[in-house]
């Protein structure tokens, strides 16, 4: 691959990297505050569990077809196709979406013990936003990918000011947290669509063909569903909130994790110019660094987070190790996912053959496997519903990291029979190895304190930097780079 449109694919993911991180403190600290805030009197533990099922509900539920549309989106964009007619496709589909939520509001007070109306209607406003807020990002990822860190750290900052208005100023308790989150993603989907240097012309025929393609993705988001029952399934069998706590704790941190595939937010855009499946294999060994050097950091500091969060959920430090594992795991999947998306001819807008093409098969028989995760999670709590939360939260991550692995076994194969790369071992095992090191040091170390967790980060990252110097070569020349890249611009 050409040496300038490497270093391009790169400087876009670790501008975006960067601009992410900077994020992730403010996100934590929101979360923290939000968590402290609706968890102790005057509200309580319910007032937390609430939230968290209607943000699950809202933007886990009713916004999976703006997901749909996500990948094809992308695609369409990086083509340079006039993609103006998604977005006002999927306005029209966040609309009818929080329509039909507010039909359910009162059948969904029933599942809680929180009966305060007015929270779940004003969290249609995060549906529709979510809708165009994913659409924009999507047009982004295609055309202009080194905008979406920078647009999302204006979110995570507008969210954390406002909620710190409306939560501790007004005290407006779970509505706090619904207009943080509605000022955040509104200043997103502004600053997108003011920077994007995309074609926004209305063609229907373009949008037309994205809604027929998404229902490729439709097995895929039905997957995700699947996994997320498993909270009701849990809830129906050991009837305890607690359990949930500390399974939903667990994913708040874990998913700091998710932030690290921010380094190949140019894949597609790349893609779109260049099939060389170099890129492919470049993209791996990006994300074998940076996903391994996130996972370290969360397994080593994860306690304390946890322990930010509320003291007691510490004791979900098992399901956070499963996991961050398995967000891990997922990221590698999603370059093979994006890979798919952009060479299956059956997706492109002349084409009607999508059911028969790579990315329907993929998606469908990872919905069967799928099946056996959940089912296995769902015995291990049936078996041992009376055991102890913390172990019947481990037991719900353990058929979400089951799935992750079929996942990834299933996405490698299929996008090695397109593009005909070589998979990275040294560059994938050098830096998972530190990474297992980790673990058993996680045991024994683990601070609280922020000035301690930000030590031991310093420490990791120069040790883990050093350590991928001397043993990886993809590493060695990443460094060189960024010492050059840094030394320009000063």
């Amino acid at each position: 691959m050409d040496k300038k449109e490497s270093v391009r694919v790169t400087r876009i993911g670790i501008i975006n990297l960067l601009t992410r991180t900077l994020g992730a403190p403010i996100s934590f600290i929101f979360t923290l505050l939000v968590a402290r805030y609706l968890s102790n009197p005057p509200y309580g533990i319910i007032y937390f569990a609430t939230w968290q099922t209607l943000y699950v509900f809202t933007i886990g539920y009713f916004t999976i077809p703006a997901n749909l549309f996500s990948l094809i989106t992308s695609r369409y964009s990086a083509e340079r196709k006039n993609v103006g007619g998604i977005v006002i496709t999927n306005l029209i589909a966040g609309i009818i979406s929080g329509l039909v939520f507010a039909l359910l509001v009162p059948y969904y007070i029933s599942l809680t013990k929180l009966n305060v109306p007015i929270y779940f209607y004003s969290a249609i406003s995060l549906i529709i936003l979510t809708y165009l807020l994913t659409v924009t990002n999507s047009i982004a990822q295609g055309r202009t990918p080194k905008i979406i860190g920078i647009s999302a750290l204006i979110f995570q900052v507008l969210r954390l000011v406002s909620g710190i208005v409306f939560m501790f100023l007004f005290n407006l308790s779970i509505l706090a947290v619904i207009l943080a989150y509605s000022i955040g993603y509104l200043a997103q989907i502004l600053f997108n669509l003011f920077f994007i240097r995309a074609n926004l012309k209305i063609d229907f025929k373009v949008a037309f063909s994205a809604v027929r393609k998404a229902v490729v993705y439709i097995a895929n988001y039905i997957q995700y569903i699947l996994e997320a029952s498993i909270v009701w399934i849990t809830l129906a069998i050991v009837k305890s909130d607690l359990v949930v706590a500390y399974f939903e704790s667990a994913i708040i941190v874990s998913n700091v994790q998710i932030w690290s595939q921010a380094i190949y937010t140019g894949l597609m855009a790349k893609l779109a110019e260049d099939k060389n499946p170099s890129i492919i294999s470049d993209a791996i060994k990006l994300y074998s660094i940076v996903g391994s050097l996130f996972l370290i950091l969360i397994y080593i500091d994860g306690y304390g987070l946890l322990y930010k969060l509320r003291p007691e959920y510490t004791a979900a430090i098992f399901s956070l190790y499963i996991l961050t594992f398995s967000n891990f795991i997922r990221g590698f999947y999603n370059i093979f996912y994006q890979g798919i998306t952009m060479a299956d001819p059956t997706l492109s807008v002349e084409s009607k053959n999508e059911f028969k093409g790579h990315l329907f098969k993929l998606t469908t028989s990872n919905l069967l496997f799928s099946l056996l995760g959940l089912g296995i999670s769902t015995l291990l709590i049936y078996l041992f519903s009376s055991y102890s939360p913390y172990l019947l939260a481990a037991f719900m991550s353990i058929g979400i990291i089951i799935n992750s692995f079929s996942m990834l076994f299933t996405s490698y194969r299929a996008c090695r029979q397109i593009y005909k790369f070589n998979f990275p071992v040294k560059e994938f095992l050098v830096p998972l190895g530190l990474g297992a090191l980790s673990l058993p040091l996680s045991v024994v170390y683990r601070p609280v304190s922020f000035l301690a967790m930000g030590i031991y980060a310093i420490m990791i990252i120069s040790i883990f930097t050093l350590y991928n110097y001397a043993f990886n070569p993809y590493g060695r020349r990443l460094v060189i780079a960024i010492i050059r890249e840094f030394k320009q611009r000063v």
